[in-house]
């Protein structure tokens, strides 16, 4: 009997009755075919023909305290008796918006949401209704979300991208209007000269500046020295609203975001993922003269924004990641730096230019023989066969990671799971 054999049974089940055997395309990159997992719990999965696996995926980020919390379980519980959806605020929800105002730099008010792809969207929406302009700067690369009118340039062919200087708007998806990026203007990350002159040319037009401030989505890309601040300061100086995406950042960088871990803070700051260790919540922050748009003019609802039970795992999980002056995710952030030395001193000893970089919590891999990566052109540039090919290999061993070769890190992992990870790499690059 083959390894994933019931997966794949599963599969073509799931095909009959879900489009693509899936409910994100974000899932379709599975390898022989999107595998089915009936259990997790802790730092592991198990799959349906039985495999354990060291999850380094955690659901794309959010289950940054590993698989079935209990401190969040028990919170989630303890919310289900009191009722779910009414509607109005709740003592939970106002408890959580002070406590978020406290711990995030750019936070004098919030709204909670239930995506990142809604947050992002309605922050979008205050900073153009505040400035009274329409167009937006984002870097290629980055990934703000599926909505149409930002859906742009996140992973484009090279030979569509245009100059390096210059990249073009390349619309990501079929079925998009022609005109839903026309306001988008791309530009390379981690280059503030091509930034300044772009701005120098049209300021009064821009509304704002979204980026992740790690590019997380294609290289986990840290920021230039200097660089997050010399964009603060352009946005100052032409009263543009730089708006951080940290739906990945957000409780991962740092217990404040990859704005506390930097000293830069945006004027509207998106949070997610990692913010309630799995449930769906989104949270957007930011000034309040921007933030009180929502009670002048611009809309924003959603049945499901702010429920009982996406509240309660909220406030556990940052209470969870803020304790101790956030010891647990600075623990995580070591052995993510000995997982991260590890694989580079393995391609060392077998010859393969695999190169990890990011930081302890989140970092990547890829195979180029010019690292480190710096903007979204390095990355395209990797060799996409081999590093597929060595997330197959890992998988083969039980180490689950992204396909894009994103590592999320939990903050249950152990020694020894770091231990076993580097052990199933070294066979991997043996195998490829």
């Amino acid at each position: 009997m083959g390894r994933y054999d019931k997966s794949i049974a599963v599969h073509e089940e799931a095909c009959r009755v879900l489009s693509g055997g899936v409910s994100s395309n974000f899932r379709y990159h599975a390898m022989p075919v999107p595998l089915c997992y009936e259990r997790g719990e802790g730092a592991y999965l198990w799959d349906v023909d039985g495999n354990r696996y060291i999850d380094y995926v955690l659901g794309n980020g959010p289950a940054i305290l590993g698989h079935s919390p209990q401190p969040v379980l028990d919170a989630v519980r303890a919310s289900l008796d009191i009722g779910q959806a009414f509607t109005a605020i709740h003592p939970g929800e106002l408890a959580l918006a002070k406590r978020l105002t406290e711990l995030l730099p750019c936070a004098e008010q919030v709204r909670f949401d239930v995506t990142g792809t809604q947050a992002d969207h309605i922050a979008l929406r205050l900073a153009r209704a505040h400035t009274g302009r329409d167009r937006v700067i984002k870097f290629e690369g980055q990934y703000h979300g599926w909505a149409d009118n930002i859906l742009a340039s996140v992973t484009p062919p090279l030979n569509e991208a245009g100059p390096r200087a210059t990249p073009a708007t390349v619309p990501q998806s079929r079925g998009m209007p022609e005109t839903a990026t026309g306001e988008v203007i791309v530009q390379p990350f981690n280059d503030a000269e091509t930034l300044n002159s772009t701005v120098a040319r049209e300021p009064e037009a821009i509304a704002a500046i979204i980026m992740e401030p790690i590019a997380c989505n294609t290289g986990v890309i840290e920021p230039a020295d200097g660089y997050l601040q010399s964009v603060r300061e352009l946005c100052d100086r032409h009263g543009i609203v730089l708006i951080f995406d940290e739906v990945i950042t957000g409780f991962r960088a740092a217990p404040g975001g990859a704005q506390q871990r930097y000293g830069v803070t945006p004027d509207l700051g998106v949070f997610a993922k990692a913010a309630a260790a799995g449930f769906p919540i989104s949270i957007i922050a930011g000034r309040r003269d921007i933030m009180e748009g929502m009670t002048d003019g611009v809309v924003h609802g959603g049945t499901y924004n702010g429920l009982t039970s996406t509240v309660a795992a909220c406030a556990a999980t940052v209470e969870e990641l803020v304790r101790g002056n956030g010891a647990l995710l600075a623990e995580t952030e070591q052995r993510g730096a000995r997982l991260i030395d590890g694989l580079n001193a393995l391609a060392t000893q077998h010859g393969k230019p695999l190169h990890a970089q990011g930081i302890g919590t989140i970092f990547t891999t890829v195979f180029t023989e010019t690292p480190p990566l710096t903007d979204y052109r390095d990355y395209k540039s990797s060799d996409e066969v081999m590093r597929l090919k060595f997330v197959e290999e890992l998988q083969h061993r039980g180490v689950r990671t992204t396909a894009r070769g994103t590592w999320f890190m939990s903050t249950v992992l152990s020694d020894e799971d770091i231990a076993r990870t580097l052990e199933a790499a070294d066979g991997a690059l043996a195998a490829i």
